[in-house]
């Protein structure tokens, strides 16, 4: 039950519309710049992201772009929270709808931004592969950052966690693996080939945890100004949990 100073704490202020504005658009930024990630690291042609795995040849098979499949996907995502929580799934949920929508678009957006980019050689390759995940990291990390939705592919992991009681890291690796497995026969039945997949998917499932670490590493290094680091805790301390003043 909630009290008066709840009440009163859940009343909407100047300073939290403020800091609710530049939370959405720090999710808005992550969701591009992830977008480019993603384009760039599958137009290497090394092997996509994990999550991208089953977007990327369910275009290939129903012949829509990258970005549509991608939406589509995720809307499965969605459904899956839904059937998973029934009346524990929180309406507001269904925003991951738009939001995935949008980072849909990104993603088109970023493909045709990439497209001229043809690496000729296995080093360029790499150089695009890795250039790819690193924008992937630090998207990955805005978005956290944002603390306002969550992708629908973390949506459904959040869903299987909390019904299972079992720990959001581990069945996040067993996810990946799972679309990467369902991805190889999906090609494989259907194209008689596999797609979108390769050493720069095992790659990138390393190497984006990775730089999200070295980001938050930094971050408390450099200790950003206090507007900084209100955006970045939701209960409005700084890094060191202390109230600004």
């Amino acid at each position: 039950m909630s009290t008066k100073q709840d009440d009163q704490n859940a009343v909407a202020t100047p300073s939290s519309v403020f800091f609710f504005i530049l939370r959405v658009a720090l999710l808005c930024a992550g969701m591009f710049v992830m977008a480019m990630g993603v384009a760039e690291v599958t137009l290497a042609r090394l092997g996509t992201t994990p999550i991208s795995t089953l977007p990327l040849v369910t275009a290939e098979i129903f012949g829509i772009t990258f970005g549509e499949a991608t939406f589509c996907v995720n809307c499965l995502f969605v459904l899956g929270q839904i059937a998973l929580l029934r009346r524990g799934y929180q309406p507001i949920n269904l925003l991951q709808i738009p939001l995935v929508f949008f980072f849909g678009v990104f993603i088109d957006i970023g493909m045709e931004l990439f497209a001229g980019f043809n690496p000729d050689t296995g080093l360029k390759q790499w150089a695009m592969s890795l250039s790819g995940n690193v924008l992937l990291g630090i998207g990955v990390y805005s978005c956290i950052k944002s603390r306002t939705l969550v992708q629908p592919g973390e949506g459904i992991v959040m869903a299987v966690s909390l019904v299972t009681h079992k720990s959001f890291a581990s069945l996040k690796i067993a996810n990946d693996v799972s679309l990467v497995v369902i991805s190889a026969i999906l090609g494989w039945l259907v194209l008689g080939r596999f797609v979108g997949i390769g050493l720069g998917t095992l790659v990138s499932a390393v190497m984006v945890g990775l730089v999200i670490k070295l980001i938050n590493t930094l971050y408390r290094l450099v200790r950003p100004k206090r507007t900084v680091r209100v955006l970045m805790h939701a209960d409005g301390a700084d890094s060191d949990g202390n109230k600004g003043a």
